[in-house]
């Protein structure tokens, strides 16, 4: 057989790297020789010249193969980290866990609400509203599914009664109604419930407990002033009562316009795109 000569492999490590050449013309008798501009002229002609990337420009390079340089199997010349895709991923909960979450709520969110109820009235009004409504069953939460644009509704009636006594004298008694509609399509967490609580039993104190006429206003002196008291008291649960809530609705359904990207949020399948136009 023919031995053909064997090429040695030389490491990019080992290789000797190039020498800039020594200029001919110049000798240590010369002036020049010692001039910083001649010699840095010199240096800047003959210096090896390497060609520069900027490793945040790197990823639209396209490999010779037709890699795209960000899939392919070369590696990025860039030597700032990367993160893990499955870091990014762990920052945000999966659907699956977000409908867990829902659904273990669901399940305790009117015994919460309740029990939440009962300290608010003890810590604020030392159980005044649960008295004085006590004849008409109490403060009554009712979970609604109507109410779309709106957290939480609080509802009160005063009803006067008069009873006739033993002796013939009459007696006016107060009988008060009143309830705290929740919001199902809006409360879907516990910090939610409890804000969204505080804020419509603050309704009822001014309504109930702050002796104003005519009627108090919704939001008014008395109202900020129940609500400054509540946010205070329970400011370890993260309770802030304000005057309204910013709270983004989870809609079932969007639909979205392809001509001006406006969005068409419902909780059903309402919107016939073959049939409801945009504008």
């Amino acid at each position: 057989p023919n031995n053909l000569p064997q090429s040695r492999l030389t490491s990019p490590s080992k290789r000797r790297p190039t020498r800039i050449p020594t200029p001919p013309s110049l000798r240590p008798s010369l002036d020049a020789f010692w001039s910083a501009d001649v010699i840095n002229t010199w240096n800047d002609t003959y210096s090896p010249s390497k060609q520069l990337f900027s490793p945040r420009k790197s990823h639209s390079k396209t490999h010779p193969n037709g890699y795209d340089s960000d899939n392919s199997i070369f590696p990025s010349p860039s030597t700032c980290p990367r993160k893990s895709p499955s870091k990014k991923l762990a920052a945000y909960p999966s659907v699956a866990q977000i409908r867990a979450a829902r659904k273990t709520f669901a399940a305790r969110k009117h015994e919460l609400a309740e029990s939440f109820l009962r300290e608010l009235d003890n810590k604020i009004a030392n159980g005044k509203i649960v008295e004085l409504s006590a004849s008409c069953g109490g403060v009554k939460i009712i979970w609604s599914k109507k109410l779309n644009s709106t957290a939480g509704r609080a509802n009160w009636r005063r009803e006067a009664v008069r009873i006739r006594g033993e002796d013939g004298e009459v007696v006016t008694k107060y009988r008060h109604h009143t309830s705290i509609e929740l919001a199902e399509k809006v409360i879907d967490d516990e910090d939610r419930l409890l804000n969204v609580l505080a804020h419509e039993y603050c309704h009822l104190t001014t309504f109930m407990l702050s002796p104003s006429q005519p009627r108090p206003a919704p939001h008014g002196a008395e109202f900020k002033s129940w609500a400054s008291l509540v946010s205070t008291t329970f400011a370890h649960l993260n309770i802030c009562v304000t005057t309204k809530h910013t709270y983004a609705i989870a809609y079932k359904y969007v639909w979205e316009c392809v001509g001006c990207g406006h969005e068409f949020k419902r909780h059903s399948k309402s919107v016939d795109p073959k049939r409801h136009t945009c504008g």
